[in-house]
């Protein structure tokens, strides 16, 4: 009967750890939506834009060959990637443009890259 008792213990004890496991998972994947979340919303603050979740957004086709995408609105931003004639790139709408150098620039997400990143809007147009 000891025996029975002691096994019968062993197993409700493993089922609430597995259970236990199970909730610490659900946990993590919701504390990372909640960052993914945070991250995207500060890019709108920091690109001009009011946090929303209903945000519209434009896409834009590069015009030329080579053009930089940079991690800041200048020629001395650091270069994220390098777009190329008919790459799409994606802006919110209402966001702030950036004048600097010399140039207008937009923040953009770059299809291609996965980032978002600064682009001289003489090379891109807007697709609709």
């Amino acid at each position: 009967m000891f025996k029975k008792l002691v096994s019968f213990s062993f197993m409700i004890s493993a089922m609430l750890l597995l259970t236990q496991g199970a909730f610490a998972a659900e946990t993590i994947y919701s504390s990372e939506n909640s960052q993914q979340q945070v991250q995207a919303e500060n890019r709108e603050v920091l690109a001009g834009l009011e946090p929303s979740s209903t945000a519209r957004s434009s896409t834009y086709t590069v015009t030329a060959d080579g053009v930089r995408l940079r991690s800041t609105p200048s020629l001395s931003g650091k270069v994220l990637g390098l777009l190329y004639n008919g790459d799409l790139v994606n802006a919110q709408t209402g966001g702030t443009d950036v004048t600097a150098d010399g140039y207008v620039w937009k923040n953009v997400y770059s299809y291609n890259h996965g980032v978002w990143g600064w682009i001289v809007v003489d090379y891109i147009e807007e697709s609709g």
